[in-house]
């Protein structure tokens, strides 16, 4: 017998006891549906995806026991390494039409069919929820489920394939665990959006701490040796995702320093130069180099033959924070001069910002891209003015602001509003500022709260939002929207919110079934649009625990 029999067998042992250690009466509604029990076991070395492996018995002790002779089967014919093991059994499910559950499929986001799916009887054709949407079993776009995709993965599992689809199926869930390589066993979620992912119970900093390193050590790991970052994968496959976005590429540096801030990871803050390397080799001056004289600068994306006023913004962020950091004063120049081009953009007439020029010419391009440069400039502007206490930069963020409480820009439900304002109060307390900043949380709190996808940017909003709240308490400021302001209810979603994004972090027993798990682990994924992993859904999910991890105490305590 193999080291690797041996290992699994302890490990799943370690599962099976875990699954049924409140007795086998739990799982009694499932066999009501068909009379006998599946169970499925996943293993992978943590370099290729999963294999799963399926059987059914006249109890659960039988169906577990066929699945793993399964898959010793399959460790002693290829001498494979289970260093990730998970288990899953039918506890629940009922026979529902085909037709309903391609209904449901249609009107949901894409990869959320959060249930295992049996097309058959004996259980032979049944797939647990990740083997669904990770092996692409339901065709999301043409919103359905085709019998060809079934029986391609059938045939590779070397299992017997479908004549015709069904016109009922049995829809299930199953209770789950999963053993990690130190043989730590964890309960995983059974229903829900959660389903598959380990249950924490409550959500603490040392949680926030853990996905802020890894993720960052992610992105570190994406700088190129020219300082560019890899732009991101679609994991399943894994396929490469063409293109690039120079303001997604700083925004990437941002969340690395703010990283660096808790880590004290050197390796990081190396990345995060290197990348700023490749950032202010991206920028270009209006006019000759004069010394002694203040130009305007620009951040060009020449793949696109554009100038976006967001990518100002973002680089004047990251260059301030990475002088806040290190004490420098390397690019207080640069700043001030990308600044400049900020201000260029703006409207004095009402108060807008001109979104796109055409690169190299700057002729216009486009009066509108994205509401989120708005907020990016005015969080950049008044960055610069406490960086030089230039009062151009101020007043302008102060015109800027007037516009969005003028065009109601909490429809916007858009962090970049909410870190805009809690700048901005640092240098200016009017009431106006301060009651449209808390504004923007109650209008969204109840869309933030039942958001059913992962959506990074909404705990952002809160999390900075709850920095200016602090502000006002603290300093005993005057705004009396606070009034309508649910506090509890507030904290309640930062935390509800923190928790349910970790459905779209790759822990082990999310990632085992993504192409390559290693290379994902740690990371952050949007489900809803093949698990894209892309640099900017990273540093969203980043830095939105970041806002979390440096106001932990003081949410906890406000929390029942």
């Amino acid at each position: 017998m193999s080291d690797f029999t041996d290992i699994f067998n302890r490990k799943a042992e370690l599962l099976f006891g875990r699954l049924t250690e409140n007795g086998s009466e739990q799982f009694g509604a499932f066999a009501e549906v068909c009379g006998h029990y599946a169970a499925f076991i996943s293993v992978s070395d943590v370099h290729e995806q999963a294999y799963v492996f399926r059987a059914s018995g006249a109890d659960v002790g039988e169906a577990w026991e066929k699945a793993k002779s399964a898959v010793l089967e399959y460790i002693a014919a290829e001498n494979f390494s289970p260093v990730w093991v998970k288990g899953d059994i039918t506890f629940k499910g009922e026979r529902v039409p085909l037709s309903d559950v391609i209904e449901k499929i249609g009107r949901g986001y894409g990869q959320f069919f959060r249930r295992g799916i049996a097309f058959d009887e004996n259980l032979d054709t049944a797939f647990i929820e990740a083997e669904l949407n990770a092996f692409s079993l339901i065709s999301y776009k043409k919103k359905t489920i085709e019998l060809v995709k079934l029986n391609r993965y059938l045939a590779n599992c070397e299992l017997k394939t479908l004549t015709q689809m069904p016109e009922s199926v049995i829809v299930f869930d199953c209770k789950s665990a999963f053993c990690d390589e130190k043989s730590e066993v964890y309960d995983l979620y059974s229903e829900g959006n959660n389903c598959g992912r380990r249950a924490l119970g409550k959500f603490d900093k040392n949680t926030a701490l853990r996905v802020i390193s890894t993720s960052s050590e992610y992105l570190s790991m994406q700088v190129g040796l020219d300082g560019k970052f890899d732009y991101g994968v679609y994991p399943l496959t894994p396929k490469v995702i063409s293109g690039f976005n120079i303001l997604r590429h700083a925004s990437s540096i941002w969340s690395l320093l703010c990283s660096y801030r808790i880590t004290g990871d050197k390796f990081i803050l190396t990345q995060a130069e290197s990348a700023i390397g490749y950032l202010v080799n991206n920028t270009f001056y209006k006019y000759p180099v004069r010394a002694g004289k203040e130009n305007v600068v620009y951040v060009a994306e020449k793949t696109k033959n554009e100038v976006k006023l967001g990518a100002n913004a973002i680089a004047v962020i990251v260059l301030t924070e990475y002088m806040s950091i290190t004490g420098s004063s390397k690019y207080r120049q640069l700043a001030a001069e990308l600044g400049n081009g900020i201000l260029e953009l703006f409207d004095e007439r009402d108060g807008s910002f001109f979104h796109v020029l055409k690169y190299p010419t700057l002729a216009p391009r486009d009066k509108f891209r994205t509401v989120y440069y708005d907020g990016e400039s005015v969080f950049a502007l008044c960055r610069l003015y406490g960086l030089t206490k230039d009062k151009r930069f101020l007043d302008t963020a102060r015109a800027a602001v007037d516009h969005f409480i003028k065009d109601g820009y909490t429809q916007y439900a858009d962090h970049w509003v909410a870190y805009s304002l809690n700048e901005l109060t640092k240098y200016d307390t009017s009431e106006k500022y301060l009651n449209f900043a808390m504004k923007n949380v109650r209008v969204n709190l109840e869309k933030i709260y039942k958001q059913p996808t992962t959506y990074h940017t909404y705990l952002e909003l809160l999390c900075v939002s709850f920095e200016t709240y602090l502000r006002i308490k603290e300093q005993n400021l005057t705004c009396a929207y606070l009034e309508k302001l649910d506090v509890k209810r507030f904290v309640e979603t930062i935390f509800h919110r923190a928790d349910y994004m970790l459905n779209g972090y790759g822990y082990p027993e999310y990632v085992m079934y993504f192409a390559r798990p290693s290379e994902q682990l740690g990371s952050f994924f949007v489900r809803h649009d093949s698990y894209r992993t892309r640099i900017d859904d990273v540093q969203h999910f980043c830095s939105a625990y970041y806002s979390l991890y440096r106001n932990y105490e003081k949410l906890d305590k406000l929390r029942e």
